[in-house]
């Protein structure tokens, strides 16, 4: 009996879908138009959230370059401030005896600029300074000669590491070990040797969120950079990737307070990882945002199909006469017209998917960026699309099933 029952109600399923396939093809415009709104609203949706999670995947990229165990350390909110509370020389060789198995490096955030001119030629050139032991922490990719090493920093010897763009603006050519440039340090010219040439591999959408710097890049040796007595005003640390870094810092933060007899809240320490959450927080609040103003559409793609249907109904109401004449139930008619509306809706929200996801790979495709598409979210937008169809469609299938069959029949 139950077995009879279901293939009863599979037969009804098929017959309705089938007639509701028969009704849109029969109105071909009409059911494009309709569906239009929907198509539109689902792939603005599913475009607006694909490219949110596509940037978070970015920014988890950029992050990752950074490194994640990375973090700064600066002099915050100090009113009587002295000279001591600068970070000297002095407090970063204790800071490396004192956290050396859980600090794995450490260095001024400093950089330095000047404007630089062989034969003629002139770049804008940006020396950040390092520590020896910098190409362990981060990424630097040498194509000739090496990287600042302990030696340079000990002796504070008068070297450069350029970035290949800077060699080649120039010198004309990318190796250029042994060549010296003259730059400007605290108004005072000193001849530089180059010791190296490295390469910065740097995605489109990478470069296009930090704008074009009129700068090109380059490493030296801090000491080389500022006198013994000097003293800086944050710190760039790499913590051990074993470790919390947020523990570590509020380790180093209540040291370092007690050392220049200060309270932790006059240092802040600031992580790389809370940059990212900030950043991702951003980036999703706005894809949330953009999506919920695009599905406004949604609103108005619905309200299209609850015209198109009691436009339908209106133009079948001799037809609904003869079903219930023929004995259909109320709710026989109801579901035929709902199953209509719903794959009016379905198959909107089916097109606006695969539109959505179309557009989002060209574009991806144009800025070179890897392309996330949530299949939660297609899954979302297709199933929503339809419950849009039934509600809105609910109302004039009401009516067409509500509709008397003696009046029905004598409609012209």
């Amino acid at each position: 009996m139950k077995t009879e029952r279901k293939k009863v109600l599979q037969i009804i399923w098929f017959e309705n879908i089938k007639i509701a396939f028969q009704s849109i093809l029969s109105n071909k415009m009409r059911s494009l138009l309709t569906m239009l709104g929907i198509i539109i609203g689902i792939s603005s949706v599913i475009s607006i959230v694909s490219i949110g999670d596509s940037m978070k995947g970015v920014m988890d990229d950029i992050y990752k370059d950074v490194g994640k165990n990375r973090a700064y350390l600066y002099i915050n909110n100090i009113e009587d401030f002295r000279s001591t509370d600068f970070f000297s020389f002095e407090d970063l060789d204790i800071l490396k005896e004192r956290f050396n198995n859980k600090i794995i490096y450490i260095c001024p955030s400093e950089s330095l600029r000047s404007d630089v001119t062989v034969n003629k030629n002139t770049i804008k050139l940006k020396m950040t300074c390092v520590d020896s032991d910098y190409d362990k922490v981060q990424e630097v990719k040498m194509l000739y000669g090496r990287m600042i090493n302990k030696g340079d920093v000990d002796r504070k010897s008068k070297v450069i590491v350029l970035e290949q763009a800077a060699a080649m603006k120039l010198f004309k050519k990318e190796n250029v070990i042994g060549k010296s440039i003259r730059i400007k340090i605290d108004n005072v010219l000193e001849d530089l040797m180059i010791v190296g040439v490295y390469k910065i591999d740097q995605s489109p959408i990478l470069s296009l969120l930090q704008g074009q710097s009129v700068y090109e890049e380059s490493y030296i040796p801090y000491t080389m950079a500022f006198p013994s007595y000097y003293g800086f005003y944050g710190l760039d640390i790499f913590v051990n990737e074993k470790l919390s870094v947020s523990s570590v810092g509020d380790e180093v933060v209540s040291y370092i307070a007690n050392m220049k007899h200060r309270v932790p809240e006059n240092y802040w320490f600031y992580t790389a990882e809370e940059d990212q959450a900030s950043a991702n927080s951003v980036v999703g609040g706005l894809s949330v945002a953009v999506a919920a103003i695009a599905a406004i559409s949604l609103v108005v793609g619905g309200i299209g199909i609850m015209n198109i249907m009691l436009v339908s109904v209106t133009e079948r109401t001799r037809e609904i006469g003869i079903k219930k004449a023929l004995g259909a139930r109320t709710k026989d008619v109801l579901f035929q017209f709902l199953i209509e509306s719903a794959t009016l809706s379905a198959i909107g929200g089916i097109v606006g998917t695969v539109t959505g996801i179309g557009l989002v790979m060209l574009g991806g495709s144009l800025i070179s960026i890897p392309i996330v598409v949530n299949p939660a979210s297609i899954l979302i937008a297709v199933i929503f699309s339809m419950v849009i169809g039934v509600f809105f469609g609910y109302y004039p299938a009401k009516k067409a099933a509500k509709s008397d069959p003696i009046d029905a029949l004598r409609y012209e």
